[in-house]
């Protein structure tokens, strides 16, 4: 069986909503947490424990008319549509927060689309109709710092020894799972990466070239590889099952 496996941030939206969230509500100090983790001098569960803290006094109708202004890649809705057509499995595996990503989902039709993320709650703030942010992270990876929701972790368990693995990312939190995958679609700071990593890997645009390309490889013909699993990741897959 085909599992696509796709990041959110920047990937299906336009931009970075948790950065540009947490910037909006927390102050540009936030972009110092965020330095330092892609620095490696703080942990990705820090990050966000330090960001959240910074947005004490926040207004719901706010937060919801910022995350209804988010623009997100109008071909992944095809997208969706086509992998329920061809019966495959596409979920989303995400390093933000869970309450954005299923109201921009819901903006858009695809709300039933599954994703993985972290949980974001909301403290109320005594005497006021504000709240305060207070994350939470249920999948977490003791031995990883990298993301605070492990998308390798997420993406092994919900795969079977028979499953081909696509994965789809722009970024920084992309890196670990594309090591996993047997087909990767990179674009931005993941696509210089795997070139580095000699991590094989198709250019992608949007939704639409995923689409076209997908097609293409499912047709196994003389011009096409074809999807199959690759050697190197199925390696590692092994080694982490061997290793636990």
């Amino acid at each position: 069986m085909i599992k696509i496996f796709t990041d959110f941030d920047g990937t299906i939206t336009l931009q970075d909503v948790g950065d540009a969230m947490f910037e909006r509500f927390g102050g540009p100090q936030c972009k110092d947490s965020i330095n330092e983790y892609r620095d490696g001098k703080i942990s990705a569960v820090e990050c966000f424990r330090r960001e959240s803290a910074l947005c004490n006094r926040v207004s719901i109708a706010d937060l919801n008319a910022f995350l209804d202004s988010q623009s997100i890649d109008r071909s992944f809705i095809e997208f969706a549509g086509y992998c329920r057509r061809h019966d495959v499995e596409c979920t989303i595996l995400s390093d933000g927060m869970d309450y954005y990503i299923q109201r921009i989902l819901n903006n858009n039709g695809i709300g039933d689309v599954p994703f993985y993320a972290n949980v974001l709650n909301f403290i109320p703030v005594s005497g006021t109709d504000l709240v305060s942010f207070d994350p939470e992270f249920p999948y977490t990876d003791e031995a990883c710092q990298r993301c605070a929701c492990c998308k390798r972790n997420r993406l092994l368990a919900l795969s079977g020894d028979d499953d081909v693995i696509v994965y789809v990312g722009e970024g920084y939190s992309d890196r670990c799972p594309v090591r996993y995958a047997d087909v990767v679609f990179a674009k931005d700071d993941l696509l210089g990466y795997c070139r580095a990593e000699n991590i094989s890997c198709y250019e992608y645009r949007s939704f639409a070239d995923i689409r076209d390309r997908m097609t293409m490889l499912q047709k196994n013909n003389s011009n096409s590889p074809g999807l199959r699993k690759r050697r190197q990741a199925e390696r590692l897959r092994r080694d982490v099952f061997i290793g636990e």
